[in-house]
């Protein structure tokens, strides 16, 4: 062991499901075990995921606050577990998975405690904490005093870089995949006839339910759609705040029997949904006045490393998950007539959906294995 160990701490990460858990996961996972620590909640589940590891991982338990976890709250406990265990044990650097939350920890861990940190920067981030009163500044002081700021796409780098972080200080490490969680050669008719898909030319959405998804343009395009696809067919995945009005939305429509909503996709069926569907789309898009946009959007590789061709809206990170003509197509999530051509143009043409699926899986295997990402990561933290 070198000189101490890396710190690596996130109020978000496994058994807590989505992109930020899985993209902190899958890269911290592929580091020099003996050199690294996890520290995140503890909570149901957290013993499994742990017993997968290599490294040592510290569960901090979190108290509720009058019966709800306040954020602050829960900044607070993580500062003081880490700093806890930062005098009590030799810690080389800290590592901080979220901006705010845990880069709060770092922060004064090394005013406290002389130690570098890191932190991790999504996009979304940056936008949600700048310009609200008194956070845009806490925010700059962390990032100020940090040594490296990880981006996760070029849009990120650019929000940094608005921000005043000098670009020596900015590591571009993309979002990646452990790509033996997906099968080489899944029996797409067998999978098909298990999801009920079995005649139906499907379109996948997997991602949370709100508002910035996209998923109530897809219900919009529908009807249109259906007009040249009369088999199309919508199967939205996960789970959210945003599903009553997508249900209602589907109704007002006309289009809720052509609407599936699947529920919470757990890893045994991720792969087989992604394989059985005929197109993978979310055309996320940005919601300016709640400083809401997709940083760059896992669920484009993981499509493509089945082979499933995708549709993204052209914002935020995407382009850097989906390589316009190559892996997928890209189009203005705010055109839906733009979408409408999309969809029918993907459906209809089986060669162009087939070459971007096959194109994509390619590429996710060259550019998005995680044990390429997590080298980059080990060495712009040297």
């Amino acid at each position: 062991m070198k000189d101490g160990v890396v710190l690596m701490i996130s109020n978000d990460f496994p058994p807590i499901s989505g992109g930020q858990s899985r993209y902190l996961y899958d890269l911290w996972s592929c580091l020099p075990a003996e050199e690294v620590v996890l520290m995140a909640p503890a909570m149901e589940g957290a013993e499994q995921v742990d017993a997968a590891l290599a490294c040592r991982v510290v569960r901090v338990p979190l108290r509720l606050q009058g019966g709800r976890l306040n954020k602050l709250y829960k900044t607070k406990q993580l500062l003081v577990a880490a700093w806890e265990f930062c005098r009590k044990n030799k810690v080389r650097q800290i590592h901080c998975g979220q901006m705010f939350s845990t880069g709060f920890a770092g922060y004064w861990c090394w005013l406290l405690l002389g130690i570098p940190y890191c932190v991790y920067a999504y996009g979304a981030d940056l936008l949600e904490f700048d310009g609200r009163l008194g956070w845009g500044q806490v925010l700059r002081r962390i990032l100020r005093r940090a040594d490296k700021i990880i981006a996760i796409s070029k849009f990120t780098r650019e929000c940094l870089l608005a921000s005043g972080v000098a670009a020596e200080r900015i590591d571009l490490v993309y979002p990646s995949l452990d790509l033996g969680r997906f099968a080489d050669s899944i029996d797409r008719d067998a999978t098909r006839d298990d999801f009920g898909w079995d005649g139906k030319q499907v379109v996948l959405s997997i991602g949370r339910l709100v508002e910035r998804k996209g998923q109530d343009t897809v219900i919009r395009a529908l009807s249109a759609v259906a007009e040249k696809i009369p088999t199309v067919h919508y199967a939205i995945g996960s789970r959210g705040p945003y599903r009553q009005a997508l249900e209602q939305l589907a109704v007002d429509e006309g289009v809720a029997e052509r609407v599936e909503f699947i529920g919470f996709v757990d890893e045994a069926d991720l792969g087989r949904r992604y394989a059985a569907a005929d197109l993978f789309s979310m055309v996320s898009r940005e919601i300016d006045e709640v400083g809401e946009v997709e940083g760059f959007g896992i669920v484009y590789l993981e499509a493509n490393a089945v082979g499933t061709a995708v549709l993204a809206g052209r914002s935020g990170g995407v382009e850097d998950a989906v390589a316009d003509g190559q892996s997928g197509l890209l189009v203005d999530p705010e055109d839906l007539d733009a979408v409408v051509a999309a969809i029918v143009r993907l459906l209809q043409d089986d060669d162009l959906r087939h070459r971007l699926g096959a194109e994509g899986q390619q590429r996710v295997r060259a550019e998005f294995d995680r044990e390429v990402q997590a080298e980059r990561l080990w060495e712009a933290c040297r």
